[in-house]
């Protein structure tokens, strides 16, 4: 009965962390992977990786976040934003999606035994992750890339790099934190309350 029980999880963590893939490819190649408002475009398709480590574990939680970089390296050939010829390089695409979950993880698991409200464990952890996205990403292209940005900046006179990275930060990555972090308590609330979480 054990054996039969166990078997059942592992087939469900597999089924999840495949619906959660799909999800991540839809999100990634598609406009449904972007919010978009008046002042500010939030981005969700690393939202399916924070959802899946705070159901389905640490591991799956990281096959999906790496995925979810991989899928935003390709974007980054194929579609022309700002951020493209950042998002070339795997260490500003990859690296951070995979610490979404790691960061995300290590707060979920710190926090959801304790006295706290669930839905304010979760929340949190969904914070934690998205904002290890936002300061990933935009901190390697600071150091990748930053010190030749204001090189540049300086010689045509433009704005400093520090005011533009501000600029990005105060109209578009605090609205994504929020977005993303109240979308992904509401579904893994959801999951947990039909038992479709094994924490």
């Amino acid at each position: 009965m054990a054996d039969r029980t166990i078997s059942k999880k592992n087939a469900w963590v597999v089924a999840i962390t495949g619906l959660m893939l799909a999800a991540t490819a839809l999100m990634s190649f598609t406009p449904l992977g972007t919010i978009v408002l008046p002042i500010a475009a939030i981005t969700i398709a690393f939202l399916p990786a924070i959802i899946t480590v705070m159901t389905a574990g640490l591991f799956p939680g990281l096959i999906v976040a790496t995925f979810a970089g991989i899928f935003s390296l390709i974007r980054a050939f194929i579609v022309f934003t700002p951020l493209a010829p950042f998002l070339q390089n795997p260490l500003v695409s990859v690296m951070p999606r995979m610490l979404i979950v790691i960061t995300a993880f290590l707060v979920f698991r710190a926090l959801i035994n304790t006295k706290l409200p669930k839905i304010v464990s979760i929340g949190i952890s969904a914070a934690v992750g998205s904002i290890t996205n936002t300061i990933g990403v935009l901190g390697m292209i600071w150091l990748l890339y930053g010190a030749p940005m204001l090189e540049v900046a300086q010689e045509l006179g433009h704005v400093s790099v520090w005011a533009m990275i501000a600029t990005v930060i105060v109209t578009n990555s605090l609205l994504e934190i929020l977005g993303n972090t109240l979308i992904a308590t509401a579904v893994v609330m959801a999951l947990r309350k039909a038992k479709f979480s094994k924490f």
